[in-house]
């Protein structure tokens, strides 16, 4: 069986579609679970983001900054936990570049706690 990863900062029995918000591609804005075949792009959004103040917080990820997430008026879940969740890619859809879409809820083949701070090599925050 083939896998793809979820990351949220929250833990789920199982996952739930909603409405995705992407500035950059019409795809990503669909109603669905969405999944990723890069483990480090999942576990990026497995940390959570935490705003610095009155502005919300702006994470993005582009083929130009590697694996990398970059924060911009917030920061991830310092000293906090996130959850990678290992699914099952035949219930999935490829969306456009490393992203694939589930319409119908899907529990997860395997749940993983993870330490944010093990993983803050794969954030930059940025002014």
């Amino acid at each position: 069986m083939e896998y793809l990863y979820h990351g949220s900062p929250q833990r789920y029995d199982k996952l739930i579609p909603n409405q995705a918000q992407d500035i950059e591609f019409e795809e990503g804005c669909q109603y669905a679970v969405y999944a990723t075949d890069n483990q480090k792009m999942a576990i990026c959004f497995a940390l959570g983001c935490v705003a610095d103040g009155e502005l919300p917080v702006e994470r993005t990820m582009m083929p130009e900054y590697g694996d990398k997430m970059l924060f911009k008026h917030g920061h991830p879940n310092y000293g906090g936990n996130g959850y990678l969740y290992k699914l099952d890619k035949s219930k999935f859809v490829h969306a456009f570049g490393s992203q694939w879409v589930c319409y119908e809820e899907i529990i997860p083949e395997e749940i993983m706690e993870i330490n944010v701070d093990d993983y803050l090599e794969l954030c930059e925050v940025v002014e």
